[in-house]
């Protein structure tokens, strides 16, 4: 790399550290902040959702000493994630932003191993098979210069990225799949660069081990073994038809038995869980997938049996066409998994990745029918099986479609594909300037004394200087349009909309907090659903490691819809949340002799907290 693509990777790398991590802690409230009529602040994301403190609850089981590769609740999930929210509340303490700043930790490493994988994609051109590098040093510069630029402009747009900005700053497991899916292509490829034996060896080792860890993160990067054996087996093929075979089972056979030891030794723990829980394995793909006679009705009426198979091509249509142009038009809702409503690209690049899409589907179609004679396209083959493939957990389901969490590991092939064709667009159009220029070269003015075409710009005509100035220009502004589009629709657009705050439960944050203070089991009553009291059960859990501490859970859960059922006696105290706000209407009704003690709100003029009292 040059020392100015050093740069531009550098500022990159800022901009992704900045989108993930400006304003993501919440500020602390101390006990004055809950006089009458307060106001709660928060920052971005404004509160724990309850899946996100479900992690935590999980946390405080490993605490305890209970350690496994995956835990049973919320329809069963994967660990990995849960272990470094551990390592973080173990430095940091219990709280909202110490579980966001995992996330955004993983999303600032996802940019960097975008960065990683493209460049080594890339790069294949530079190697003549089997590791060994092009003779023409001149050719190699150049090919490995233009999949510098390439990953360099497809981690930008990563970088900046609202959907994946979102999940960098959401607690859900989901957002290691984009990086265990970068990383584990990228060894991939290092190991078929690798240019010694030694090398060669302990990067086959790298690649199993990684490859197995992404299987402790999200049931959608399990897609990934099906993207590898197409990956590895068309290239043997290839080397069939190029009577290659033989070679390449030598050169490689030892570091395939050295990765599939690598994998099996990591992804041991898991297997074994699994064969002795075989109904955890599918987790909740069954409760989504598009067969699930729940999620559909029929003239008002819901299906007794499971979707008939008829109707699957249909539905899959549908499904497909509703995920596809949420890149474009209309995203996902869910604001905790994209700008709501907001398509995953920027109307700035979204048709490039369209284009690109395109073109990189018949390059890869193309290597699939022809593998030994169009070997170079490999690389678009990866792209398509690596976009498709991890598009096909969101096309199976037929639930909250488009849906930008399932569709996460999509995220580094979609920005590279979007970057190959903004880059030879480039390209295209600094060709079709040049060779504009050199036409009017051909006939010399009368009064011109320079040799032209020169390989200094500087002694080319004033009009290609000018045009050259303001394409870097342009250039420069699309960057900076890029950039601002991102901070404006998360940090002003999504900050400034109650119903993100919402989304994410802010009102439980300062619910948890009062009832750190001033709750206690004998008389305390907090009014909220079992499923959103994951959040408070979490946030008032102040020794994990002993759940007979008193000071845990220091309230009795209510259900909102048999509060004014509650037996009180002077002392007792009610908790309601934003969420049921409501139900103190009738609650009244049947307690006249509570009064309001507190209440809070938020920026928003909401009322997220109020407290009942009985003199």
């Amino acid at each position: 790399m040059s020392r100015y693509q050093k740069l531009i990777l550098v500022a990159i790398m800022l901009l992704a550290i900045f989108f993930r991590y400006f304003r993501i802690a919440k500020y602390e409230c101390g006990p004055a902040a809950f006089g009458a009529g307060c106001r709660i602040e928060a920052d971005m994301p404004g509160g724990l959702f309850p899946d996100e403190a479900a992690n935590g609850l999980d946390v405080n089981l490993m605490q305890q000493g209970h350690l496994q590769p995956f835990y049973e609740r919320g329809n069963g999930r994967e660990a990995l994630f849960f272990y470094m929210e551990w390592a973080s509340a173990s430095i940091f303490g219990h709280g909202v932003w110490q579980f966001h700043i995992v996330s955004a930790l993983i999303g600032v490493l996802s940019v960097w191993f975008c960065f990683l994988a493209a460049r080594r994609l890339f790069m294949m051109d530079a190697f003549s098979g089997f590791g060994e590098a092009v003779a023409d040093e001149e050719r190699r510069r150049k090919i490995i210069n233009r999949a510098t630029n390439i990953a360099l402009l497809a981690a930008f747009l990563m970088a900046v990225s609202t959907w994946h900005t979102v999940l960098s700053r959401t607690a859900f497991r989901a957002i290691l799949t984009p990086l265990f899916g970068a990383a584990t292509l990228y060894f991939l490829i290092r190991t078929y660069q690798a240019q010694s034996r030694k090398a060669q060896l302990w990067l086959a080792g790298i690649t199993g081990a990684v490859y197995a860890l992404g299987w402790y993160t999200y049931i959608a990067y399990r897609i990934m073994f099906p993207i590898l054996i197409m990956l590895l087996v068309w290239p043997l093929i290839a080397a069939k038809a190029r009577s290659q075979l033989s070679a390449t089972l030598k050169r490689y056979v030892i570091p395939f038995v050295i990765f599939i030891v690598a994998f099996v030794a990591v992804v041991f723990p898991l297997a074994d869980y699994f064969i002795h829980h075989p109904d955890s394995f599918s987790g909740r793909g069954g409760q989504v997938s598009l067969f699930n006679q729940t999620l559909y009705t029929i003239n008002g009426r819901q299906l007794a049996e499971k979707l008939p198979l008829s109707y699957a091509p249909s539905v899959f249509a549908e499904v497909a066409k509703t995920a596809i142009t949420g890149f474009f038009t209309h995203g996902d809702l869910n604001w905790r998994q994209n700008i709501s409503g907001y398509p995953f690209l920027s109307p700035l690049i979204s048709p490039f990745f369209g284009v690109g899409l395109l073109l990189t589907a018949m390059l890869g179609i193309w290597y699939f029918f022809a593998p030994g004679k169009r070997s170079k396209y490999w690389k678009y083959y990866l792209l398509t099986g690596w976009f498709w493939g991890m598009l096909l957990p969101e096309l199976a389901t037929a639930e909250g479609i488009p849906h930008g969490l399932r569709s996460a590991g999509a995220i580094p092939p979609t920005f590279i594909i979007t970057a190959v064709a903004l880059y030879e667009f480039a390209q295209l159009m600094v060709k079709l300037h040049n060779r504009l220029w050199s036409s009017r070269a051909a006939v010399p003015s009368m009064t011109s004394t320079a040799t032209w075409p020169s390989h200094s710009v500087k002694d080319k005509p004033r009009g290609y200087r000018v045009v050259n100035i303001a394409a870097k220009i342009l250039v420069v502004c699309f960057a900076v349009a890029l950039t601002m589009q991102t901070y404006y629709l998360y940090f002003v657009y999504a900050y400034n909309s109650p119903a993100n705050f919402y989304s994410f439960r802010s009102d439980l944050t300062p619910v948890s907090e009062y009832l750190n203070q001033y709750g206690n089991k004998a008389d305390t009553y907090l009014v909220l659903d079992t499923y959103s009291v994951q959040t408070t059960d979490y946030l008032t859990t102040v020794d994990g490691a002993h759940p007979d501490n008193p000071r845990n859970i220091p309230y009795v859960d209510v259900d909102p819809a048999s509060s004014w059922q509650l037996k009180l006696k002077p002392g007792d105290q009610v908790v309601f949340t934003q969420s049921t706000i409501f139900d103190i209407t009738k609650f009244k009704q049947y307690h006249p002799e509570a009064h309001l003690y507190l209440e809070a709100r938020n920026k928003f003029g909401q009322a997220v907290l109020a407290v009942y009292k009985v003199y």
